[in-house]
């Protein structure tokens, strides 16, 4: 029994390799029976192998073409696709009724934002056998429009309609513990697989993972070891006994130590890297987290959530690490745009400055421009604002220069980085200009946030104008300033 379910995934691996290599060589001269076509398809979606899920269900089409089980998956494969689709074949004249159609009818009732109680009753009071697919699905179907708590009160039903009821417990418990207000019922829901099935590992890493998500370090280690116990190779159980461990002061060195055992063997965890660099920056060792992170990054490209979590640890020196992402990154305006913007929203602000900084040296920001400047200004940086607009509005003025086209926020915060930096008259001049000059508002919302701009602006140029009335408060700004009303 040990060994069973090991056996089994080797198996269901083989199977589905086997079945993608011939795929790609375009050699569909072996036969796979209809349970083995299931299989493969259930592992491919998995692994999220949409190509190996289409190819088993074009070879069943043609192998087993009144397969009610291939059309069940068909159905819900089309589904990811269109809705309409997915209803035409729910339509279709002598369809056999089962649970899993009844599932996917659920989800195409009510997701993403819809009401699945009334469906959900219909569902539950049928004589259908819930086969292992139905559970997974209707526990994804219920965790995904966030109705967990339909999950919890239902699950007795099920459990008397599954056709395996500890599968229900697993997968009812890995989607409950990501809620709070479930966590100890997925914790109980857990303890239970572990006394029906005593020996099957994945049911005590199941434990140990949700023992580690309440925090519960010796518990989630413990746990963790029985699994280790049944199968001393196991990577999860290593994995989440490196976690528990690196959870509590006094074992966070064995956690160390765990994790680099496990990278040893599988270099390319990035969970186990994250994991391990967090403890040694949580030990003081910033250098040794950066090259856990560094060495990774190398090994596996630009990764957007290795550079995000470089940069959290403040290096002193970023160019190495933004260089290896660039070498594989390039130019995508786009995903440095994102990774700033997700540093920025972290509170990371002067690390989204410095990697877009980077990438406007090496690159030339285009779109993503006056994000950067707004960035430069929310840090104060109102000399390097000034410089990097004028060189901006020199490029544009070129033949075929770039055209930035910034709005009218970015020329009041010009203005009143003009005023931060000292350039008096550069302010009253800007600020002049453009309350010269007002735009026509073609609405009352563009009609009054012109309004508050001509406040802020008439503001600013008051204060160009007597240096001595800026307020001498170190975190004064003039856009966000109250400004007095006389």
């Amino acid at each position: 029994m040990i060994e069973g379910p090991q056996n089994d995934e080797q198996y269901m691996r083989d199977l589905y390799e086997r079945f993608r290599k011939g795929v790609c060589e375009n050699n569909n001269s072996e036969f796979y029976d209809e349970d083995e076509l299931l299989d493969i398809y259930d592992f491919a979606q998995d692994e999220a192998d949409e190509m190996v899920q289409l190819y088993v269900l074009l070879t069943g089409a043609r192998l087993f073409p009144d397969s009610d089980f291939l059309d069940e998956r068909k159905a819900f494969f089309l589904s990811s696709v269109s809705d309409e689709a997915a209803r035409d074949m729910m339509g279709r004249k002598g369809r056999k009724d089962s649970a899993l159609w009844g599932v996917l009818k659920l989800s195409l009732d009510t997701y993403p934002d819809g009401n699945p109680e009334e469906g959900l009753a219909d569902l539950l009071s049928t004589d259908f056998t819930f086969s292992c697919e139905a559970v997974i699905r209707l526990i994804d179907t219920l965790h995904d429009l966030n109705r967990d708590d339909l999950i919890a009160e239902n699950l007795h039903i099920i459990k008397e309609k599954a056709e395996n009821p500890t599968l229900l417990y697993y997968e009812a418990a890995e989607a409950l513990y990501h809620n709070e207000t479930y966590a100890q019922k997925a914790l109980e829901l857990a303890d239970e697989l572990t006394q029906l099935e005593p020996f099957n590992p994945e049911n005590w890493v199941l434990l140990a993972k949700i023992e580690f998500a309440l925090q519960h370090a010796s518990e989630c280690v413990s746990a963790a070891e029985y699994a280790m116990a049944l199968d001393p190779a196991n990577p999860r159980a290593r994995l989440v006994k490196g976690f528990g461990q690196v959870l509590d002061d006094e074992s966070l060195q064995n956690g160390i130590d765990e994790l680099k055992s496990l990278l040893k063997d599988d270099p390319d965890n990035a969970l186990a890297v994250k994991a391990l660099a967090e403890a040694y920056s949580r030990n003081g060792k910033k250098k040794a987290a950066l090259e856990v992170y560094s060495a990774f990054m190398t090994r596996n490209g630009g990764d957007a959530y290795v550079i995000m979590d470089i940069l959290k640890l403040h290096p002193e020196d970023a160019f190495p690490y933004l260089e290896t992402f660039a070498t594989t990154s390039g130019d995508q305006e786009r995903k440095w745009l994102e990774i700033a913007a997700q540093l920025a929203n972290d509170n990371e602000v002067a690390e989204a400055a410095r990697m877009l900084t980077f990438y406007n040296d090496r690159f030339k920001l285009r779109e993503g421009m006056e994000y950067f400047l707004q960035l430069l200004y929310r840090l104060r940086l109102y000399k390097q604002y000034v410089q990097i607009f004028s060189q901006c509005c020199t490029e544009a003025a070129e033949p075929g220069g770039i055209s930035y086209g910034f709005s009218a926020n970015a020329y009041l915060l010009l203005a009143s980085s003009y005023l931060m930096a000292g350039l008096y008259e550069e302010a009253i001049t800007l600020t002049t200009h453009i309350l010269s000059d007002p735009p026509v508002a073609n609405d009352y919302d563009e009609h009054l946030k012109w309004k508050g701009m001509q406040l802020t602006l008439t503001f600013i140029r008051n204060l160009a104008k007597d240096p001595s009335l800026i307020p001498s408060m170190t975190d004064f700004d003039p856009v966000t300033f109250q400004i007095p009303v006389k």
